[in-house]
């Protein structure tokens, strides 16, 4: 493996394991200027590429502006119907109405089954291997300049 794709290679690995880091800076631009030496300890383990069904997101207005095409309604009407329910559906409480909840779930029910329908159809798309970085140890130590050389006589 040349030093190139090792490099490469361990700055992916660290940013794997730090993803989720939190930031701890203030709003602003924030100038940097530190060395430090970085320890990578453990074991990395590369699964195989899979071939999967991609993943299928409903285009929500998109689907309105469809299905108000297709009931064939006054669109004035519709619209205004679409801003009421809209409305209630953020104002009031919906785990609390057992209507409200039957219905949310025959609506999910027939997503579930377009998205199911609609994946089927489409190409299996390659998704690279998950990369398991649990046994990794990632430690960096800051390094800290020296103002004066001591000199030994």
């Amino acid at each position: 493996m040349s030093t190139a794709s090792i490099t490469n290679n361990l700055q992916g690995i660290i940013s794997k394991k730090w993803k989720d880091a939190e930031l701890e800076l203030p709003v602003g631009r924030t100038s940097i200027d530190t060395e430090f030496v970085v320890r990578v300890a453990g074991s990395v383990s590369k699964r195989e590429d899979q071939f999967i069904s991609p993943t299928v997101s409903i285009p929500l207005i998109a689907t309105l502006a469809f299905f108000v095409d297709k009931l064939g309604v006054d669109r004035a009407k519709a619209l205004e119907t679409l801003r009421e329910a809209i409305s209630e559906a953020m104002m009031s409480d919906v785990e609390e109405s057992p209507s409200i909840k039957s219905r949310i779930k025959e609506v999910g029910r027939a997503v579930a089954a377009v998205k199911k329908d609609l994946i089927e159809r489409l190409p299996k798309m390659r998704r690279t291997g998950r990369v398991d970085l649990d046994d990794l140890l990632v430690t960096v130590h800051e390094l800290h300049r020296v103002e004066s050389v001591f000199s030994v006589a």
